[in-house]
């Protein structure tokens, strides 16, 4: 029984401490109605900084990861951890006490910093055990699914008042991760498998900068090319492109077949921009988090990337045929569908070297060129005249068949070799 408590402890800090760090990295930084975010200039400003942010905070987060992952004492990584989400909690009480919008778009980007703290620390302690690595995916999938289906920003709103980070879920996130860090202050973990010098900080950081920065280039490329007039097909056949070289070479650099997982998360969080928002979740969110613990377990069981590659491609066809249904089917299914298939994606993952899990399962929050084409049924402020309501989903079909072929590559080139870290 007092093991069953202790991986309950586990899992449910982890949980905290990923939803906490997903939020920060994925979503707007909250401000108080008090704040003067009104004119279209601070809109767009603060607009601006989310998908900066979030590539920023994957790159801190794999930084944190490489100098963890030799660490032994794991009391010293949920410590870690800790101070991250208190940092996050100072952030977003000082965020309640501001009114400058300047001063909250830099916020923003101090958020994804801690947020990339706490993601990093958290994924190297908490993927090593079972029920941990359960609640740190649960936690990861149920923000991403959110932000996917849910509108954070309405182009109608006049006040833009936001409450995406709920302060009960951070101070939870402070208190549990600080209680673990005290329950495994004697704890020693096995030492890292030795991995040449060059190997260890530099591959998976370059991996995450690669694909970060040129993801991020292409959607604001291709959002300056949407920007008051419409796209064309050639102008997203280059962002697509670009988005599925970057992943491949970010997906050699890592280490065996790691990379395979990192090319399978470019493809899921592409099908999950291709779907339209609601204004809430409602009572999903407990359909999500229980479909995505059991597509967790069911990925850690038996892993088949090839079959979540069908699944990414088959809910971006759902996507593109999507608007021809009744929205109020058309939404949970997409909702359903996403949090099954990042479940299951979360669970799959299979690694020579720990860090490149927390990079795949990171890379679910970074923006994708989705993001800068305008519909209707999606609740993100861009500029330009709507664009056909199943471009999304032909746009992310396009990235996953890349991305697949991508796969099939890697593996050619690459050995089948047993994971290292399992």
């Amino acid at each position: 029984m007092p093991r069953i408590g202790d991986d309950l402890l586990d899992a449910v800090a982890a949980f905290a401490g990923a939803a906490s760090a997903g939020i920060a990295l994925f979503l707007p930084f909250t401000f108080g109605a008090r704040s003067e975010v009104h004119s279209a200039f601070h809109v767009t400003s603060l607009l601006n900084s989310v998908p900066r942010a979030a590539a920023l905070g994957l790159i801190v987060a794999m930084v944190v990861a490489v100098l963890a992952r030799p660490i032994t004492r794991p009391g010293l990584i949920w410590l870690t951890a800790a101070g991250g989400a208190a940092a996050l909690a100072l952030n977003y009480f000082i965020g309640t006490m501001m009114h400058s919008a300047d001063v909250l778009t830099s916020q923003n980007y101090l958020d994804s910093l801690c947020g990339g703290v706490l993601f990093g620390a958290l994924g190297i302690v908490a993927l090593r055990r079972r029920w941990s690595a359960v609640g740190f995916m649960l936690g990861t999938v149920l923000v991403f699914v959110y932000g996917e289906v849910v509108g954070v920003f309405s182009a109608t709103d006049s006040s833009l008042e936001a409450s995406y980070t709920p302060a009960w879920l951070v101070g939870t996130a402070v208190v549990l991760l600080a209680v673990n860090a005290l329950r495994h202050r004697h704890g020693i973990m096995l030492p890292a498998v030795p991995r040449l010098a060059a190997d260890l900080p530099i591959s998976p950081i370059v991996a995450a900068t690669v694909l970060s920065v040129s993801v991020l280039l292409a959607t604001e490329w291709l959002a300056r090319e949407w920007d008051g007039r419409d796209g064309s097909t050639w102008q997203i056949a280059v962002a697509v492109a670009v988005t599925v070289i970057a992943a491949f070479v970010a997906a050699t650099l890592l280490p065996g077949r790691d990379g395979a997982w990192l090319l399978l998360a470019v493809g899921v969080a592409a099908a999950g921009d291709a779907l339209g928002d609601a204004a809430r979740l409602g009572w999903y969110l407990l359909l999500v988090l229980g479909l995505g613990a059991v597509t967790i377990l069911a990925g850690l069981r038996r892993s088949s990337p090839l079959l979540a590659m069908l699944a990414v491609g088959a809910l971006c066809v759902f996507a593109a045929l999507a608007p021809r249904l009744p929205w109020s089917l058309a939404w949970p299914i997409g909702a359903v569908a996403l949090a099954c298939l990042a479940g299951y994606t979360a669970g799959s993952i299979r690694y020579e070297y720990l860090p490149s899990a927390v990079l795949a399962l990171g890379a679910l929050y970074l923006p994708s060129i989705l993001w800068s084409i305008p519909t209707r049924h999606r609740d993100w402020p861009t500029a330009g005249t709507p664009a056909a309501e199943s471009l999304p989903g032909r746009a992310g079909l396009a990235v996953t068949l890349g991305a697949a072929l991508a796969l099939a590559l890697l593996y050619r080139i690459r050995p089948q070799r047993q994971a290292a870290e399992q």
